[in-house]
């Protein structure tokens, strides 16, 4: 599970720099990136489009708290802060699950689970 856990690191690195190219370059033709609770991006054009958007807020911090991996399937858990206004910071804490493409090695599916730290 080396290789998979260096290939996590990659890809939360990417999404905190706002790397769409990697990113891009990552995931299978048919993608579905399920947001819960919120929305299901499909396909390739259709990520492209969503990371796009992603670079408007610029980069993040992520801190990843937890990986494991079984087989096809690996579940990063951690932190992401990011600038949304000049002075203004949020955070949330996540919880991904990758699903790979057993002969390709790409992301065909990704299912993110968010929700807002507010202050205490």
């Amino acid at each position: 599970m080396e290789g998979r856990e260096k290939l996590l690191r990659k890809l939360n690195e990417a999404f905190a720099d706002c790397n769409t190219k990697f990113l891009a370059d990552s995931v299978t033709d048919d993608i579905r990136w399920i947001i819960v609770g919120e929305k299901i991006i499909s396909g390739r054009s259709e990520f492209e489009s969503s990371l796009d958007r992603m670079k408007h807020g610029g980069p993040m911090q992520i801190t990843v708290s937890e990986m494991i991996s079984h087989q096809e399937r690996s579940i990063v858990e951690g932190v992401v802060e990011f600038q949304v206004e000049p002075g203004k910071k949020r955070k949330y804490a996540f919880c991904d699950i990758y699903i790979f493409s057993g002969n390709k090695g790409k992301v065909k599916e990704l299912r993110t689970y968010v929700t807002q730290i507010k202050k205490a």
